[in-house]
Protein backbone atom coordinates (compact mmCIF):
# COMPACT_ATOMS: atom_id res chain seq x y z
CA UNK A 1 0.00 0.00 0.00
CA UNK A 2 1.39 3.71 -0.66
CA UNK A 3 0.30 6.65 0.56
CA UNK A 4 0.91 10.16 -1.13
CA UNK A 5 3.23 12.84 0.32
CA UNK A 6 3.56 16.18 -1.33
CA UNK A 7 3.76 15.03 -4.76
CA UNK A 8 5.89 11.53 -3.94
CA UNK A 9 4.96 8.34 -2.96
CA UNK A 10 6.02 6.98 0.25
CA UNK A 11 5.86 3.28 0.99
CA UNK A 12 2.76 2.83 3.70
CA UNK A 13 5.14 0.03 5.39
CA UNK A 14 8.46 0.05 7.01
CA UNK A 15 9.70 -2.35 4.74
CA UNK A 16 12.59 -1.32 2.48
CA UNK A 17 13.19 2.09 4.38
CA UNK A 18 16.51 1.28 5.70
CA UNK A 19 17.31 3.15 8.86
CA UNK A 20 21.16 4.52 8.43
CA UNK A 21 23.21 3.45 11.30
CA UNK A 22 22.71 4.39 14.94
CA UNK A 23 19.48 6.27 13.73
CA UNK A 24 15.94 5.25 13.57
CA UNK A 25 15.47 7.95 10.65
CA UNK A 26 14.74 6.14 7.56
CA UNK A 27 16.91 6.79 4.06
CA UNK A 28 13.54 6.38 2.51
CA UNK A 29 12.24 8.91 4.91
CA UNK A 30 15.07 11.29 3.95
CA UNK A 31 15.03 10.97 0.36
CA UNK A 32 11.05 11.54 0.52
CA UNK A 33 10.95 14.64 2.45
CA UNK A 34 14.71 15.29 0.51
CA UNK A 35 13.02 15.37 -2.79
CA UNK A 36 9.56 17.12 -2.21
CA UNK A 37 11.13 20.13 -0.35
CA UNK A 38 13.97 20.29 -3.04
CA UNK A 39 11.13 20.99 -5.53
CA UNK A 40 8.81 23.46 -2.68
CA UNK A 41 12.44 25.14 -1.98
CA UNK A 42 13.25 26.34 -5.39
CA UNK A 43 9.56 27.55 -6.15
CA UNK A 44 10.70 29.58 -2.53
CA UNK A 45 13.79 31.01 -3.47
CA UNK A 46 12.20 31.95 -6.69
CA UNK A 47 9.25 33.48 -5.24
CA UNK A 48 10.91 35.38 -2.52
CA UNK A 49 13.62 36.40 -4.40
CA UNK A 50 11.18 38.03 -7.27
CA UNK A 51 8.98 39.38 -4.70
CA UNK A 52 12.00 41.23 -2.73
CA UNK A 53 13.69 42.55 -5.58
CA UNK A 54 9.85 43.59 -6.79
CA UNK A 55 9.33 45.86 -3.25
CA UNK A 56 12.69 46.53 -2.93
CA UNK A 57 12.13 48.35 -6.47
CA UNK A 58 8.85 49.08 -5.49
CA UNK A 59 9.64 51.11 -2.05
CA UNK A 60 12.40 53.30 -3.80
CA UNK A 61 9.77 54.49 -6.56
CA UNK A 62 6.67 54.81 -4.16
CA UNK A 63 8.53 55.91 -1.21
CA UNK A 64 8.39 54.70 2.77
CA UNK A 65 4.48 56.42 3.56
CA UNK A 66 2.57 54.88 -0.17
CA UNK A 67 4.92 51.50 0.53
CA UNK A 68 3.27 51.56 3.83
CA UNK A 69 -0.13 52.19 2.35
CA UNK A 70 0.85 49.29 -0.50
CA UNK A 71 1.77 47.07 2.14
CA UNK A 72 -1.49 47.42 4.39
CA UNK A 73 -3.76 46.41 1.18
CA UNK A 74 -2.13 43.55 0.19
CA UNK A 75 -2.37 42.08 4.11
CA UNK A 76 -5.79 43.17 3.74
CA UNK A 77 -6.25 41.50 0.82
CA UNK A 78 -4.69 38.55 1.79
CA UNK A 79 -6.53 38.28 5.13
CA UNK A 80 -9.65 38.42 2.75
CA UNK A 81 -8.62 35.92 0.86
CA UNK A 82 -7.99 32.89 3.14
CA UNK A 83 -11.44 33.65 4.35
CA UNK A 84 -12.92 32.95 1.08
CA UNK A 85 -10.64 30.08 0.85
CA UNK A 86 -11.66 28.38 3.85
CA UNK A 87 -9.61 25.63 3.59
CA UNK A 88 -11.15 24.10 0.48
CA UNK A 89 -7.55 23.92 -0.88
CA UNK A 90 -6.66 21.51 1.89
CA UNK A 91 -9.73 19.17 1.36
CA UNK A 92 -9.26 19.47 -2.99
CA UNK A 93 -5.79 17.84 -2.21
CA UNK A 94 -7.05 15.20 0.24
CA UNK A 95 -10.16 14.06 -1.06
CA UNK A 96 -9.14 13.90 -4.93
CA UNK A 97 -5.75 12.07 -3.34
CA UNK A 98 -8.35 9.37 -1.58
CA UNK A 99 -10.43 8.92 -4.90
CA UNK A 100 -8.02 8.40 -7.12
CA UNK A 101 -6.42 6.21 -4.41
CA UNK A 102 -9.44 4.22 -4.57
CA UNK A 103 -9.91 3.89 -8.55
CA UNK A 104 -13.02 6.51 -8.36
CA UNK A 105 -12.85 8.93 -11.01
CA UNK A 106 -16.42 10.47 -10.34
CA UNK A 107 -14.87 11.34 -6.67
CA UNK A 108 -11.64 13.19 -8.32
CA UNK A 109 -13.78 15.48 -10.43
CA UNK A 110 -16.39 15.83 -7.76
CA UNK A 111 -14.12 16.78 -4.97
CA UNK A 112 -12.40 19.30 -7.50
CA UNK A 113 -15.59 20.51 -8.30
CA UNK A 114 -16.73 21.12 -5.07
CA UNK A 115 -13.77 23.00 -3.82
CA UNK A 116 -13.87 25.22 -7.03
CA UNK A 117 -17.37 25.92 -5.97
CA UNK A 118 -17.03 26.31 -2.55
CA UNK A 119 -14.19 28.79 -2.34
CA UNK A 120 -15.45 30.79 -5.58
CA UNK A 121 -18.99 31.33 -4.02
CA UNK A 122 -17.25 32.06 -0.66
CA UNK A 123 -14.87 34.36 -2.19
CA UNK A 124 -16.85 36.41 -4.05
CA UNK A 125 -19.20 36.93 -1.16
CA UNK A 126 -15.61 38.47 0.62
CA UNK A 127 -15.03 40.44 -2.29
CA UNK A 128 -18.67 41.68 -1.84
CA UNK A 129 -18.07 42.34 1.72
CA UNK A 130 -14.65 44.23 1.22
CA UNK A 131 -16.43 46.61 -1.49
CA UNK A 132 -19.14 47.63 0.20
CA UNK A 133 -17.48 47.70 4.18
CA UNK A 134 -14.42 49.75 1.87
CA UNK A 135 -15.28 53.05 3.69
CA UNK A 136 -15.18 51.92 7.32
CA UNK A 137 -12.22 49.70 6.41
CA UNK A 138 -10.67 52.65 4.90
CA UNK A 139 -11.29 54.72 8.54
CA UNK A 140 -9.29 52.76 10.46
CA UNK A 141 -6.15 52.45 8.42
CA UNK A 142 -6.06 55.80 7.18
CA UNK A 143 -3.85 58.25 8.54
CA UNK A 144 -6.77 61.17 8.39
CA UNK A 145 -9.88 62.19 6.55
CA UNK A 146 -8.29 63.18 3.84
CA UNK A 147 -7.02 59.82 3.10
CA UNK A 148 -10.25 57.73 3.73
CA UNK A 149 -11.46 58.38 -0.59
CA UNK A 150 -7.62 56.85 -1.84
CA UNK A 151 -8.15 53.96 1.00
CA UNK A 152 -11.19 53.54 -0.26
CA UNK A 153 -10.53 53.44 -3.93
CA UNK A 154 -7.63 51.11 -3.31
CA UNK A 155 -9.34 48.37 -1.79
CA UNK A 156 -12.25 48.25 -4.37
CA UNK A 157 -9.15 47.82 -6.74
CA UNK A 158 -7.81 44.82 -4.72
CA UNK A 159 -11.74 43.66 -4.06
CA UNK A 160 -11.28 40.93 -7.10
CA UNK A 161 -7.69 39.59 -5.91
CA UNK A 162 -9.62 37.45 -3.45
CA UNK A 163 -11.93 35.26 -5.50
CA UNK A 164 -8.63 35.10 -7.94
CA UNK A 165 -6.10 34.39 -5.42
CA UNK A 166 -8.79 31.52 -3.65
CA UNK A 167 -8.82 29.98 -6.96
CA UNK A 168 -5.63 29.61 -7.93
CA UNK A 169 -5.14 27.93 -4.88
CA UNK A 170 -7.44 25.09 -5.14
CA UNK A 171 -6.07 24.46 -8.69
CA UNK A 172 -2.73 24.26 -7.31
CA UNK A 173 -3.94 21.60 -4.56
CA UNK A 174 -5.82 19.58 -7.18
CA UNK A 175 -2.35 19.12 -9.24
CA UNK A 176 -0.70 17.95 -6.08
CA UNK A 177 -3.06 15.39 -5.19
CA UNK A 178 -1.72 13.90 -8.61
CA UNK A 179 1.86 13.07 -6.68
CA UNK A 180 3.73 15.96 -7.97
CA UNK A 181 4.44 19.88 -6.83
CA UNK A 182 5.90 20.47 -9.99
CA UNK A 183 2.76 22.31 -11.81
CA UNK A 184 1.84 23.76 -8.04
CA UNK A 185 5.36 25.32 -8.01
CA UNK A 186 5.09 26.69 -11.40
CA UNK A 187 1.89 28.65 -11.59
CA UNK A 188 2.38 30.17 -7.87
CA UNK A 189 6.17 30.33 -7.47
CA UNK A 190 7.17 30.87 -10.71
CA UNK A 191 4.50 32.73 -13.09
CA UNK A 192 2.69 35.00 -11.03
CA UNK A 193 5.49 36.55 -9.10
CA UNK A 194 7.71 36.69 -12.61
CA UNK A 195 4.38 38.38 -13.64
CA UNK A 196 4.17 40.89 -10.89
CA UNK A 197 7.37 41.78 -11.18
CA UNK A 198 7.68 42.30 -15.01
CA UNK A 199 4.18 44.32 -15.17
CA UNK A 200 4.76 45.70 -12.42
CA UNK A 201 8.11 47.35 -13.13
CA UNK A 202 6.59 48.87 -16.67
CA UNK A 203 3.59 50.02 -14.50
CA UNK A 204 6.03 51.78 -11.66
CA UNK A 205 8.21 52.99 -14.93
CA UNK A 206 4.87 54.64 -16.14
CA UNK A 207 4.15 56.65 -13.33
CA UNK A 208 1.58 54.53 -11.45
CA UNK A 209 1.74 54.05 -7.79
CA UNK A 210 -0.42 51.88 -5.33
CA UNK A 211 -3.20 51.34 -7.23
CA UNK A 212 -1.21 50.39 -10.17
CA UNK A 213 0.42 48.21 -8.05
CA UNK A 214 -2.63 46.47 -6.65
CA UNK A 215 -4.29 46.58 -10.23
CA UNK A 216 -0.96 44.84 -11.36
CA UNK A 217 -1.16 41.96 -8.56
CA UNK A 218 -4.56 41.16 -9.49
CA UNK A 219 -3.28 40.45 -13.41
CA UNK A 220 -0.23 38.48 -11.93
CA UNK A 221 -2.64 36.26 -9.97
CA UNK A 222 -5.03 35.85 -12.42
CA UNK A 223 -2.23 34.73 -15.21
CA UNK A 224 -1.36 32.13 -12.41
CA UNK A 225 -5.01 30.53 -12.31
CA UNK A 226 -5.12 30.32 -15.87
CA UNK A 227 -1.97 28.57 -15.72
CA UNK A 228 -2.98 25.59 -12.63
CA UNK A 229 -6.16 25.36 -14.87
CA UNK A 230 -4.37 24.17 -17.73
CA UNK A 231 -1.95 22.18 -15.71
CA UNK A 232 -5.17 20.36 -13.85
CA UNK A 233 -7.01 19.79 -17.07
CA UNK A 234 -4.21 18.54 -18.92
CA UNK A 235 -3.47 15.89 -15.42
CA UNK A 236 -6.94 14.54 -15.47
CA UNK A 237 -7.47 11.34 -17.26
CA UNK A 238 -10.32 10.71 -19.91
CA UNK A 239 -12.21 8.73 -17.52
CA UNK A 240 -11.98 11.39 -14.97
CA UNK A 241 -13.12 14.18 -16.84
CA UNK A 242 -16.23 11.92 -18.01
CA UNK A 243 -17.48 10.33 -14.92
CA UNK A 244 -20.66 11.70 -13.17
CA UNK A 245 -19.34 13.90 -10.38
CA UNK A 246 -19.79 12.82 -6.70
CA UNK A 247 -18.12 13.87 -2.98
CA UNK A 248 -18.72 13.54 0.13
CA UNK A 249 -19.39 17.73 0.72
CA UNK A 250 -20.44 17.35 4.06
CA UNK A 251 -16.95 15.77 4.63
CA UNK A 252 -15.09 17.75 2.74
CA UNK A 253 -16.82 20.95 4.35
CA UNK A 254 -15.75 19.57 7.76
CA UNK A 255 -12.19 18.96 6.92
CA UNK A 256 -12.02 22.06 5.72
CA UNK A 257 -13.12 24.66 8.04
CA UNK A 258 -10.39 23.99 10.87
CA UNK A 259 -7.49 23.68 8.25
CA UNK A 260 -8.52 26.62 6.67
CA UNK A 261 -9.17 28.24 10.56
CA UNK A 262 -5.45 27.62 11.76
CA UNK A 263 -3.81 28.70 8.35
CA UNK A 264 -6.01 32.13 9.03
CA UNK A 265 -4.64 32.69 12.23
CA UNK A 266 -1.23 31.95 11.93
CA UNK A 267 0.71 34.87 13.48
CA UNK A 268 3.60 34.65 10.98
CA UNK A 269 1.36 33.88 7.98
CA UNK A 270 -1.27 36.14 8.73
CA UNK A 271 0.88 39.41 8.14
CA UNK A 272 -1.53 41.49 10.95
CA UNK A 273 1.34 43.47 12.38
CA UNK A 274 1.82 45.93 9.67
CA UNK A 275 -2.02 46.31 10.21
CA UNK A 276 -1.77 46.78 13.33
CA UNK A 277 0.73 49.81 13.11
CA UNK A 278 -0.74 51.58 10.37
CA UNK A 279 -4.21 51.29 12.29
CA UNK A 280 -2.50 52.48 15.29
CA UNK A 281 0.53 54.31 14.04
CA UNK A 282 0.90 55.35 10.74
CA UNK A 283 1.25 54.50 7.43
CA UNK A 284 5.42 55.35 7.36
CA UNK A 285 5.63 53.18 10.80
CA UNK A 286 3.48 50.23 8.67
CA UNK A 287 6.34 51.13 6.02
CA UNK A 288 9.23 50.71 8.33
CA UNK A 289 7.59 47.14 9.26
CA UNK A 290 6.89 45.92 6.27
CA UNK A 291 10.71 46.42 5.34
CA UNK A 292 11.55 44.70 8.45
CA UNK A 293 9.42 42.11 7.55
CA UNK A 294 10.39 41.40 4.12
CA UNK A 295 13.99 40.60 5.48
CA UNK A 296 13.39 38.26 7.41
CA UNK A 297 12.11 36.05 4.17
CA UNK A 298 15.51 34.57 3.41
CA UNK A 299 15.37 32.54 6.92
CA UNK A 300 12.25 30.72 6.67
CA UNK A 301 12.37 29.67 2.94
CA UNK A 302 13.88 26.10 4.17
CA UNK A 303 11.02 26.13 6.78
CA UNK A 304 8.30 26.97 4.19
CA UNK A 305 9.68 24.72 1.22
CA UNK A 306 9.36 21.62 3.98
CA UNK A 307 6.15 21.63 5.11
CA UNK A 308 3.81 20.66 2.62
CA UNK A 309 6.23 17.43 2.22
CA UNK A 310 6.47 16.98 5.74
CA UNK A 311 2.62 16.95 6.78
CA UNK A 312 2.01 13.77 4.97
CA UNK A 313 4.99 12.24 5.94
CA UNK A 314 3.70 12.96 9.74
CA UNK A 315 0.40 11.32 8.89
CA UNK A 316 1.79 8.22 7.31
CA UNK A 317 4.62 6.87 10.38
CA UNK A 318 1.83 8.26 12.76
CA UNK A 319 -0.72 5.86 11.39
CA UNK A 320 1.68 2.92 11.80
CA UNK A 321 2.60 3.89 15.00
CA UNK A 322 6.03 4.39 14.26
CA UNK A 323 6.54 7.06 17.47
CA UNK A 324 10.85 6.60 17.53
CA UNK A 325 10.54 7.25 13.86
CA UNK A 326 8.93 9.85 13.62
CA UNK A 327 10.57 11.94 15.76
CA UNK A 328 14.10 11.43 15.38
CA UNK A 329 12.54 12.35 11.42
CA UNK A 330 11.03 15.61 13.49
CA UNK A 331 14.76 16.52 15.01
CA UNK A 332 16.52 15.76 11.19
CA UNK A 333 14.47 18.19 10.06
CA UNK A 334 14.47 20.52 13.05
CA UNK A 335 18.69 20.75 12.35
CA UNK A 336 18.28 21.09 8.55
CA UNK A 337 15.92 24.18 9.32
CA UNK A 338 18.17 25.73 11.61
CA UNK A 339 21.00 24.91 9.77
CA UNK A 340 20.02 27.32 7.35
CA UNK A 341 17.98 29.97 9.27
CA UNK A 342 20.39 30.27 11.91
CA UNK A 343 23.15 31.92 10.26
CA UNK A 344 20.80 34.43 8.72
CA UNK A 345 18.99 35.48 11.95
CA UNK A 346 22.21 36.17 13.07
CA UNK A 347 23.30 38.12 10.46
CA UNK A 348 20.27 39.92 10.74
CA UNK A 349 20.65 40.93 14.18
CA UNK A 350 24.31 41.97 14.33
CA UNK A 351 24.28 43.59 11.12
CA UNK A 352 20.75 44.58 10.23
CA UNK A 353 21.80 48.46 8.50
CA UNK A 354 23.37 46.40 5.87
CA UNK A 355 20.29 44.45 4.73
CA UNK A 356 18.13 47.68 5.67
CA UNK A 357 20.55 49.79 3.32
CA UNK A 358 20.35 47.38 0.33
CA UNK A 359 16.75 46.90 0.51
CA UNK A 360 15.31 50.20 1.02
CA UNK A 361 18.09 52.40 1.04
CA UNK A 362 17.48 55.63 2.35
CA UNK A 363 13.51 55.12 2.59
CA UNK A 364 14.65 52.21 4.94
CA UNK A 365 16.43 53.89 7.41
CA UNK A 366 15.32 53.32 10.79
CA UNK A 367 14.25 49.74 10.36
CA UNK A 368 17.25 48.13 11.75
CA UNK A 369 16.04 47.84 15.29
CA UNK A 370 12.87 46.10 14.29
CA UNK A 371 14.70 43.87 11.70
CA UNK A 372 16.75 42.71 14.87
CA UNK A 373 13.59 41.79 16.95
CA UNK A 374 11.93 40.58 14.48
CA UNK A 375 14.71 38.55 13.81
CA UNK A 376 15.19 37.17 17.93
CA UNK A 377 11.05 35.86 17.55
CA UNK A 378 12.11 33.76 14.41
CA UNK A 379 15.03 31.69 16.33
CA UNK A 380 11.95 30.59 18.05
CA UNK A 381 9.93 30.11 14.79
CA UNK A 382 12.24 28.53 12.93
CA UNK A 383 14.72 26.63 15.91
CA UNK A 384 11.43 24.95 17.56
CA UNK A 385 10.28 23.35 14.25
CA UNK A 386 7.62 22.50 11.79
CA UNK A 387 5.93 21.87 15.37
CA UNK A 388 2.47 23.13 13.94
CA UNK A 389 1.99 20.51 11.68
CA UNK A 390 2.83 17.58 13.75
CA UNK A 391 -0.23 18.70 16.29
CA UNK A 392 -2.59 18.70 12.98
CA UNK A 393 -1.36 15.77 10.80
CA UNK A 394 -1.46 13.07 14.31
CA UNK A 395 -5.18 14.10 14.63
CA UNK A 396 -5.32 17.35 16.52
CA UNK A 397 -5.59 20.05 14.18
CA UNK A 398 -8.31 21.99 16.68
CA UNK A 399 -5.24 21.87 19.00
CA UNK A 400 -3.12 23.87 16.68
CA UNK A 401 -6.01 25.91 15.93
CA UNK A 402 -7.00 26.81 19.52
CA UNK A 403 -3.00 27.97 19.49
CA UNK A 404 -3.66 29.91 16.82
CA UNK A 405 -6.43 31.71 17.98
CA UNK A 406 -4.99 32.39 21.31
CA UNK A 407 -1.59 33.94 19.36
CA UNK A 408 -3.48 35.95 17.38
CA UNK A 409 -5.60 37.57 19.91
CA UNK A 410 -2.03 38.25 22.26
CA UNK A 411 -0.89 39.65 19.20
CA UNK A 412 -3.66 42.01 18.74
CA UNK A 413 -4.72 42.79 21.43
CA UNK A 414 -1.24 44.12 22.82
CA UNK A 415 -0.43 45.02 19.96
CA UNK A 416 -2.94 47.67 20.30
CA UNK A 417 -1.66 48.60 23.38
CA UNK A 418 2.02 48.99 22.41
CA UNK A 419 1.86 50.79 19.04
CA UNK A 420 0.49 53.60 19.86
CA UNK A 421 3.27 54.20 22.58
CA UNK A 422 6.60 52.72 20.68
CA UNK A 423 5.54 52.04 16.92
CA UNK A 424 6.70 49.73 14.76
CA UNK A 425 9.48 48.55 16.57
CA UNK A 426 6.93 48.14 19.85
CA UNK A 427 4.82 45.75 17.37
CA UNK A 428 8.42 43.90 16.25
CA UNK A 429 8.66 43.14 20.18
CA UNK A 430 5.04 41.82 20.71
CA UNK A 431 5.84 39.89 17.51
CA UNK A 432 8.77 38.04 19.10
CA UNK A 433 7.47 37.78 22.48
CA UNK A 434 3.99 35.77 21.30
CA UNK A 435 5.84 33.72 18.46
CA UNK A 436 8.21 32.72 20.85
CA UNK A 437 5.67 31.84 23.33
CA UNK A 438 3.49 30.33 21.26
CA UNK A 439 6.47 27.68 19.48
CA UNK A 440 7.49 27.26 22.71
CA UNK A 441 4.09 26.02 24.02
CA UNK A 442 3.64 23.91 21.19
CA UNK A 443 7.12 21.72 21.71
CA UNK A 444 5.63 20.80 25.06
CA UNK A 445 2.31 20.01 23.25
CA UNK A 446 3.44 17.41 20.91
CA UNK A 447 5.83 16.18 23.52
CA UNK A 448 2.67 15.40 25.86
CA UNK A 449 0.25 14.66 23.23
CA UNK A 450 2.14 12.69 20.60
CA UNK A 451 5.08 11.71 22.47
CA UNK A 452 7.72 13.37 20.35
CA UNK A 453 9.92 16.74 20.61
CA UNK A 454 12.41 18.19 17.93
CA UNK A 455 15.92 18.58 19.66
CA UNK A 456 18.52 16.16 19.28
CA UNK A 457 21.94 16.22 19.96
CA UNK A 458 23.25 17.05 16.35
CA UNK A 459 21.20 20.68 16.85
CA UNK A 460 24.16 21.33 18.46
CA UNK A 461 26.57 21.70 15.07
CA UNK A 462 24.64 24.44 13.46
CA UNK A 463 24.64 26.22 17.08
CA UNK A 464 27.81 25.65 17.48
CA UNK A 465 28.87 26.96 14.15
CA UNK A 466 26.42 29.72 14.09
CA UNK A 467 28.21 31.20 17.23
CA UNK A 468 31.28 30.55 16.03
CA UNK A 469 30.17 32.54 12.41
CA UNK A 470 28.60 35.25 14.54
CA UNK A 471 31.83 35.75 16.83
CA UNK A 472 33.91 36.54 13.89
CA UNK A 473 31.20 38.74 12.51
CA UNK A 474 31.02 41.15 15.70
CA UNK A 475 34.87 41.33 15.50
CA UNK A 476 34.75 42.30 12.35
CA UNK A 477 31.99 45.49 13.19
CA UNK A 478 34.63 46.61 15.21
CA UNK A 479 36.89 47.89 12.10
CA UNK A 480 36.89 51.77 12.06
CA UNK A 481 35.95 53.13 9.08
CA UNK A 482 33.58 50.68 7.79
CA UNK A 483 31.68 51.16 4.69
CA UNK A 484 28.89 49.29 3.15
CA UNK A 485 31.38 46.95 1.10
CA UNK A 486 33.47 46.07 3.77
CA UNK A 487 30.70 45.15 6.09
CA UNK A 488 29.21 42.80 2.86
CA UNK A 489 32.89 41.29 2.82
CA UNK A 490 32.42 40.60 6.73
CA UNK A 491 29.14 39.08 6.25
CA UNK A 492 30.66 36.92 3.71
CA UNK A 493 33.90 36.18 5.62
CA UNK A 494 31.30 35.13 8.29
CA UNK A 495 29.42 32.93 5.98
CA UNK A 496 32.42 31.19 5.43
CA UNK A 497 33.64 30.86 8.64
CA UNK A 498 29.97 29.02 9.81
CA UNK A 499 30.37 26.63 6.63
CA UNK A 500 33.69 25.36 7.43
CA UNK A 501 32.94 25.09 11.36
CA UNK A 502 30.02 22.92 10.19
CA UNK A 503 32.22 20.82 7.70
CA UNK A 504 34.41 20.04 10.24
CA UNK A 505 32.11 19.47 12.94
CA UNK A 506 30.97 16.95 10.16
CA UNK A 507 28.11 16.52 7.85
CA UNK A 508 25.60 14.07 8.93
CA UNK A 509 24.56 11.65 5.68
CA UNK A 510 20.90 13.18 6.08
CA UNK A 511 22.34 16.79 5.06
CA UNK A 512 24.01 15.37 1.89
CA UNK A 513 20.90 13.87 0.89
CA UNK A 514 19.18 17.32 1.07
CA UNK A 515 22.22 19.19 -0.62
CA UNK A 516 22.11 16.89 -3.89
CA UNK A 517 18.48 16.60 -3.91
CA UNK A 518 18.74 20.70 -3.85
CA UNK A 519 21.85 20.80 -6.42
CA UNK A 520 19.43 18.14 -9.03
CA UNK A 521 16.15 20.64 -8.99
CA UNK A 522 18.77 23.70 -9.32
CA UNK A 523 20.73 22.59 -12.20
CA UNK A 524 17.41 21.07 -13.61
CA UNK A 525 15.84 24.74 -12.96
CA UNK A 526 18.86 26.23 -14.84
CA UNK A 527 18.50 23.72 -18.00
Amino acid sequence: MEAVAGGITMSATPEGAEARPGSPVSSSDVKTVAKGGAVQIFGQVSQRGLSFLFNAIALRFIGRSLFGVYRQMVQILAIASQIGLAGFNFAAMRFITLARAQGDPGGVKGAARVAIVATTVASLLVAAAVVIGAEPIAGVFADNEAQVPLFVELLRIGAIYAPLFALLQVLRYCTQAYKTMVPSVIAGNVIQPAARFVIGVIVLLLGFEVGGLLTTLNVSVAIAAVAAAIYFARMMSQEERSAPAHAPVGAMVKFAIPQGGSSLLGVQTLGAGVLIVGAFSSNAQAGLFAVALMLQGPGTVFLGGILNIWAPVVSDLHAKGEIERLESMYQTITRWIATFSFPVWAALIIAPHVFVQLFGGRAGAGAAPIVVMLAVGNIFYTGTGPTGYVLSMTGRPWVNLANSVVAVALYVGIGAFVVPRYDAFGMAVVDASVTAVVNSVRVIEAKILVGVQPFGRSILKPIGATLVGAAVLLLWMQIPGRSAVVDGAGIAVAGLVYVGVLRLMGLDEEERIVWRSIRRRVSRGRS
